[in-house]
């Protein structure tokens, strides 16, 4: 291999991996999106320790009972997130004893390679595997009980609901809290861009979309190579709703060169859409998330060695409602937990 093929490769290598976290690269003889949309509802839960979110999607039940769901487990020890699994498939409640069965369709997997070399990280991917599990299913009170599997179980309460309490924050903490909300919904995504965190992110030197579960769409494109000095990718999301209630639009990208330095700007909008317990409505909350320090070159997202390590996200809540720097490379705080006040 000649030292310009090395450093195209190693370009595109690093690309996939400063986006955000990283996986196992895709099988390029898939097929990119298989998303199934859920229209149901989207629930929320503590993990098994205090860095893990779960987020459990189910549609409205056909005439037989299935329904779509989405599951995902999302670890986030800092604010740019580790990793990502999620399940697709259908939801099946038996009786009234609470017996569900998961068929699970889609698998995919996203873990944390951050102490890896650039070179041997892989990316995002995805098995059709099919398979079964079993949990017991309790609705009381406003949550959901799962319980019968260690990676699914948590009391969860709905997302939209839960977001109503954020009106009770502190401005600076309502603006951090919105960010690691609308977050959720962003990562969620990168886990399941086939390639993405990997050398497969080539393959989006042709554009390609991927749906959201909810609503919208995002667009991932690649651009650079052998004779350019910097490489590039940008997430464009349009309308796009991944979790029930948070919606984002806007390029997030990123720049990096042959060593594995490089920054990510671009502004996302974000809006928030609580619900009260009796369906009514409630005001949404929306504002920005500038990844690129508001073009203050010491706060934009800094990566080195494919890892993010400095700067800030910008937060700006619409009509005063508080604004936030949010330290990429910190613990979450608040943490989406204690922003919503989960159980």
């Amino acid at each position: 291999m000649t030292r310009r093929a090395r450093r195209a490769r190693a370009a595109a290598l690093l690309l996939a991996l400063v986006t955000a976290a990283c996986g196992r690269y895709a099988n390029v003889a898939q097929k990119l999106d298989v998303t199934a949309r859920v229209a149901g509802d989207t629930w929320i839960a503590r993990g098994a320790d205090p860095t893990e979110l779960r987020v459990l999607l189910i549609g409205t039940p056909d005439p037989d009972g299935s329904a779509p769901f989405s599951f995902s487990s999302i670890v986030v020890a800092t604010s740019a997130g580790q990793s990502v699994v999620t399940l697709q498939g259908t939801w099946t409640e038996a009786g009234n004893a609470g017996t569900t069965v998961l068929h699970v369709q889609h698998e995919y997997s996203y873990p944390d390679e951050s102490g890896e070399s650039i070179l041997t990280r892989t990316g995002t991917t995805r098995t059709d595997a099919q398979y079964t599990l079993e949990v017991t299913a309790t609705r009381t009170a406003g949550q959901l009980v799962v319980a019968g599997d260690a990676g699914l179980s948590g009391t969860y309460v709905p997302l939209v609901r839960a977001l109503g309490r954020l009106a009770t924050a502190t401005p600076s903490d309502a603006a951090a809290c919105a960010f690691q909300i609308a977050n959720v919904g962003t990562l969620r995504s990168e886990g399941r861009i086939l390639g993405f965190g990997g050398p497969q992110i080539q393959q989006y030197s042709q554009a390609a979309t991927y749906a959201g579960t909810v609503a919208g769409s995002l667009t991932i494109s690649f651009s650079g190579g052998a004779t350019s000095s910097v490489v590039t990718t940008t997430i464009d999301y349009s309308g796009f709703e991944d979790v029930g209630g948070v919606q984002v639009d806007g390029a997030m990208v990123t720049d990096a060169n042959w060593g594995g330095t490089g920054h990510m700007y671009g502004v996302l909008s974000f809006t928030l859409a609580p619900v009260a317990a009796d369906g009514a409505p409630g005001t949404p909350i929306t504002g920005t998330i500038d990844y690129g320090g508001g073009g203050d070159s010491t706060k934009w997202i800094q990566i080195v060695g494919g890892n993010p390590v400095g700067g800030v996200y910008r937060v700006a809540i619409d009509g005063g409602g508080g604004t936030a720097e949010v330290p990429c490379a910190a613990p979450p705080s608040p943490s989406v937990p204690d922003c919503l006040a989960l159980p």
